[in-house]
């Protein structure tokens, strides 16, 4: 049974359970910056893992620049042009398809043959709803979570180009062909919920916006410093670039005399914050796939305490049976308090493994565990509660343990409680 339970609040939040597709036209020098990123040639960005568990995959060769701008000259010589083609038009549209982070469990569940076959199925759909053809799709498994860039011809079947399709219901549309397509491959797959659903179930803009690195710094730090670092280089050559195309052009308008070269260096400088926006915008895909693993795993340590708590609720109702049947105790209420703080510290032991039950079914104590000679005196008593807690544990502990060192620390710091009678006790 899956720990993560759909709350209504939960429809301010992206859909963890959900596919992604983001796509964006790239001129040439655009989609050869892509296609080397894909392809892991030349230097690559520090959260880039140099020895992955499993080496990527290229399903669909990227086509080199030169083969896929002549494809689209091709296709745009359909139509009756005055101009030839500009050397900046969007010869290629550049796509991501991503996993939420329960998603991401499903697809790294399927067989390596599954997971091709599935996501070969999905870049042909996408193709098929911008009316093009697919040159070129790689699985990407050296980062933090698994995804796949997937390239097309920029101008479609009829000669048009495909940026001037690019609306929001097209995108709508993009990822609900996405998530049809997946589903077989995926049975328990969910449809993402859309940015204006979100903001109308009350999320806030930071939610719907991509957040900062920083607040995964203390919860991620091994993998967020490197994105951290490279996310801020980017935004810098982002300004840098913008700026000296701003000066360029001032420069054009103010030396007709040199205005073509200056002209041309503002388009150079603009190419490259271009360049730099879109490495931008997939870094922080993946920084948005962290924060929802950090919510997710915010959920299960909350979940897990609530289920904590049920399970001394359930020793304080033993308490309540130990009071019956040491009624005719002459020192009644010594005993009843008694009884219930060693019930509690029982249902206490059973999470830390100093109670338990052996293969034959016979009860142990170790040595962190409550004093035999207590215990053995009310066991007849707390035993049903304390079976029940050791049910429950079984079921949950594994789900515990997975969290992340500081949050499973203080969930086992909170084990046994404390006696708010005892001055002795820490924390008194």
């Amino acid at each position: 049974m899956s720990i993560f339970t759909h709350f209504p609040e939960d429809e301010r939040r992206s859909n963890p359970r959900a596919a992604l597709v983001r796509i964006e036209g790239r001129d040439a020098k655009g989609y050869g910056n892509q296609r080397r990123h894909d392809l892991r040639i030349g230097p690559q960005p520090a959260y880039v893992n140099e020895a992955p568990d499993q080496p990527n995959r290229i399903l669909i060769d990227p086509m080199p620049t030169a083969r896929l701008k002549k494809q689209a000259k091709q296709r745009r010589s359909q139509r009756a042009t005055q101009r030839a083609m500009k050397s900046n038009a969007g010869i290629a549209v550049v796509g991501l398809i991503g996993f939420g982070i329960e998603a991401q469990s499903m697809f790294n569940a399927l067989p390596p043959d599954k997971q091709d076959k599935a996501l070969r199925a999905a870049a042909e759909k996408i193709a098929t709803e911008l009316n093009t053809t697919v040159s070129g799709l790689v699985l990407h498994l050296d980062e933090t979570a698994p995804h796949a860039h997937v390239s097309f011809c920029g101008y479609d079947m009829d000669g048009k180009p495909i940026s001037n399709a690019m609306k929001r219901q097209l995108f709508i549309d993009l990822q609900t062909a996405l998530h049809e397509e997946l589903l077989p491959y995926m049975p328990e797959l969910e449809r993402g919920r859309a940015r204006k659903r979100r903001v109308s179930a009350g999320a806030k803009p930071h939610e719907v916006i991509h957040r900062s690195v920083a607040e995964l710094h203390a919860d991620l730090p091994g993998e967020i410093e490197g994105r951290r670092a490279y996310l801020e280089t980017l935004k810098e050559k982002v300004r840098k670039n913008e700026d000296r195309a701003q000066k360029a052009r001032e420069k054009a308008e103010a030396d007709e005399d040199r205005a073509e070269k200056a002209l041309k260096n503002a388009q150079i400088y603009e190419r490259r914050a271009a360049d730099a926006q879109a490495q931008i915008a997939e870094l922080e895909t993946v920084i948005e796939a962290e924060l929802a693993k950090k919510a997710d795993l915010e959920a299960a340590r909350a979940k897990a305490v609530e289920e904590r708590d049920q399970a001394l609720e359930a020793a304080g109702k033993a308490e309540a049976r130990a009071q019956e049947a040491e009624m005719r105790a002459a020192d009644i209420d010594t005993k009843v308090a008694d009884t219930a703080m060693l019930a509690a510290e029982a249902a206490a032991a059973v999470i830390t493994g100093d109670l338990f039950q052996t293969d034959k079914g016979i009860w142990q104590i170790n040595q962190g565990g409550p004093a035999r000679d207590r215990l053995k005196q009310v066991w007849n008593h707390i035993k049903p509660a304390i079976e029940r807690v050791a049910h429950w544990w079984d079921g949950v502990r594994a789900r515990v343990d997975a969290l992340p060192d500081p949050e499973r620390d203080e969930f086992y710091s909170d084990v046994p409680p404390v006696d708010p009678d005892d001055p002795s006790e820490p924390g008194m």
